[in-house]
């Protein structure tokens, strides 16, 4: 390990020059790479990304990057530098889910506005929101400015690309019969207590999965949100992992009181554990995350995939009840509209308003940092509430005439 001029030791690789420079050093396939710096820590931080270069063949090889390697380094070498860990988790996710399969593969050198117009376009043919392609958009335009600046691109293939507009879909709020059929049709399924406390307190799926016993009192009948589940890429190992993170603002750490519902879902819960670890063969918490309120059935961590395979089976359930309904009864067959995750907190939230509940109150179950936020989703009111509106309008109408 060398030192510098004062006798401190170094970073492995660095030395300083009399002239008080820092040179880093270091050998790959018998090729030398050095660079030069009067900051220590800004020379170490250029090493690491110069190895990384070389040792993914990235050094004077621009042409032959493709978009998933070129997103590695924007995200795990460029952006970390910035942005939060959870942002960091969010712009993964957002790339694996709407770039990767699509565009991954390609070369960057290759792209062209007409290929990411292409792409935009054939989102907007699938009913993406706005939001999402405007999202896809900004992220593929960060990356393409930072070719540039890295001399991998001469111009950015998102310049002068329009993001196509598409209508504005409506928040997929669950109607009272249907908030009945999905609890039905969850009975028995092993994550239907995590349904049943989702519907009764508008957490968020990551809250709901980083719930631990220790958030849950049950004398007060509270529930403490405090922190949220996800799971990310390690940036050392590469691999994905589970980890605890602050909750998405400030105004997101708050206290829910239990309804009926939710006590008695989470005392089930309880109870359902406790036999779990007795029968199961393969029980093996994750360490660190011995104390989770809704684990799979080995005893680790869930994923909101894992959420979302469940309620993918409950609709199936749903419909094909509802088919047997409509063979029998000779009428048209309707299948449950999709939903998502998400869609139980949005169905919490109308509930709230249909109970006359007052939004400020409903703003702090929800978490929202403004009341605009908790307003501007959640004011509509569903068919059967309006239905049930008109008729009290109706009733005075037959009194006045």
């Amino acid at each position: 390990m060398g030192k510098d001029l004062k006798g401190n030791p170094l970073p492995p690789g660095i030395m300083q020059r009399k002239s008080g420079i820092y040179r880093g050093r270091f050998y790959y396939k018998g090729e030398t790479y050095t660079k030069d710096n009067a900051d220590l820590k800004k020379l170490v931080q250029e090493m690491e990304d110069l190895r990384y270069e070389v040792k993914h063949g990235l050094k004077g090889k621009g042409d032959n990057i493709t978009l998933d390697t070129w997103f590695d380094i924007w995200l795990n070498t460029h952006k970390k530098r910035t942005i939060k860990e959870s942002t960091q988790v969010r712009y993964d996710d957002f790339y694996r889910r709407y770039i990767k399969k699509q565009i991954g593969q390609q070369r960057v050198a290759d792209f062209n506005p007409i290929i990411l117009e292409r792409l935009l376009q054939n989102m907007a043919d699938d009913d993406y929101s706005t939001k999402t392609i405007r999202d896809v958009y900004n992220i593929l335009n960060a990356m393409f400015k930072y070719a540039v600046h890295n001399r991998i691109l001469t111009f950015n293939p998102c310049a002068g690309v329009e993001v196509p507009k598409t209508k504005t879909k409506q928040i997929r709020v669950l109607t009272v019969k249907e908030q009945r059929e999905v609890l039905e049709h969850a009975k028995e399924r092993i994550h239907e207590n995590l349904i049943q406390v989702a519907l009764g307190t508008g957490m968020r799926g990551g809250e709901l999965l980083g719930l631990t016993w220790d958030d849950v009192d049950f004398r007060k009948r509270e529930i403490s949100v405090n922190k949220t589940l996800v799971y990310i890429k390690d940036k050392e190992t590469k691999k994905y992992v589970f980890k605890y993170q602050t909750p998405k603002t400030k105004n997101s750490i708050r206290t829910i009181p239990m309804q009926d519902s939710v006590y008695k879902a989470l005392k089930r819960q309880w109870i359902q554990l406790k036999e779990m670890q007795l029968s199961a063969s393969e029980w093996q918490p994750l360490e660190g995350f011995e104390n989770l309120v809704f684990v799979g059935k080995n005893g680790k961590p869930i994923t909101e995939h894992t959420f979302q395979v469940t309620l993918d089976w409950i609709e199936k359930s749903i419909n094909k009840e509802r088919k047997k309904q409509a063979e029998k009864n000779k009428t048209v067959f309707i299948p449950i509209p999709h939903f998502y995750p998400h869609a139980l907190r949005h169905t919490f939230a109308t509930r709230c308003f249909e109970a006359g509940i007052d939004a400020k109150v409903v703003q702090g179950f929800l978490g929202h940092y403004s009341i605009a936020i908790t307003l501007d989703l959640y004011t509509h009111v569903t068919d059967d509430k309006a239905k049930s509106e008109m008729d009290k309008l109706q009733n005075l109408y037959k009194e006045i005439i």
